[in-house]
């Protein structure tokens, strides 16, 4: 675990220092500032639109991030050949994958809590006062993030193309917030030919709709989550850790 830790700190400090961080926390102040437009457009709902608006931002940037790290990062040390530098050492490929993944997902988060600072800064300035489910819309963003991060390190090391597991993963994220209605198309008698393809979607689709507490703003404050929060790191816990174990099993394969 020391080596995992080691690998996970110098990955989060490379990251930070990626300019492309800095880029995307310009890009989220940018649009939280188009979302004070959008606001004042709301009028008796402006706090609504802000809330939900910078939230929804704070995902998708974050989101951004965790795409462009998990299918770059691995496949570029591979190309520039560092990471025999780190092999050729007493580390495990598992150890070498978990340690990097573990310092993408800190920066991730580390880049999210500051957009959210900020957010809550824009918020209080407009008259909000502080809600304790603010904290529960966060956290489900931030682990339909760290899901779909994993899905797309292992397109990544799957298909060897950058461009391919970020698609493929970005839809895969959309399509993971249709699985209520998936599976409900299914148990009210969908087409013959559309069950099969139905049944492996909902096994192999993520069930992000399950973490979207923001979606549930009926009276302008956030509903708690329905699903218990042990439930929450359990499913994220699960889902992570196969397609990182696939990933291992991807990067084991390769000729190093």
């Amino acid at each position: 675990m020391r080596k995992v830790a080691l690998l996970a700190l110098n990955s989060w400090q490379e990251n930070l220092r990626n300019r492309f961080y800095m880029l995307a926390l310009v890009f989220c102040l940018v649009l939280l500032y188009v979302s004070l437009i959008f606001g004042l457009l709301a009028v008796d709902q402006e706090l609504r639109v802000l809330q939900d608006f910078g939230l929804a931002l704070t995902e998708l940037m974050g989101l951004a991030g965790a795409l462009y790290g998990a299918t770059t990062a691995i496949l570029r040390e591979m190309e520039t050949k560092t990471i025999y530098l780190i092999l050729t050492r007493p580390v495990r490929r598992g150890e070498y994958l978990l340690g990097r993944f573990a310092g993408l997902m800190l920066s991730v988060l580390a880049s999210m809590s500051l957009m959210a600072f900020f957010h809550l800064v824009l918020l209080f300035y407009k008259g909000w006062h502080w809600e304790a489910y603010y904290l529960w819309a966060f956290l489900g963003a931030f682990l339909k993030v760290l899901i779909t991060a994993s899905l797309a390190l292992f397109l990544a090391l799957a298909s060897s193309s950058v461009l391919t597991a970020g698609s493929l993963a970005a839809i895969l994220w959309t399509l993971g917030h249709f699985l209520p209605e998936i599976r409900r198309l299914i148990s009210e008698g969908a087409p013959a030919a559309a069950i099969l393809p139905l049944t492996v979607a909902a096994y192999v689709l993520p069930d992000l709709q399950l973490f979207n507490v923001r979606d549930r703003i009926p009276t302008g404050t956030l509903q708690w989550a329905e699903a218990p929060l042990y439930v929450w790191f359990g499913y994220a816990a699960l889902y992570s850790a196969v397609w990182l174990v696939l990933s291992r099993h991807w990067l084991r394969k390769k000729e190093l």
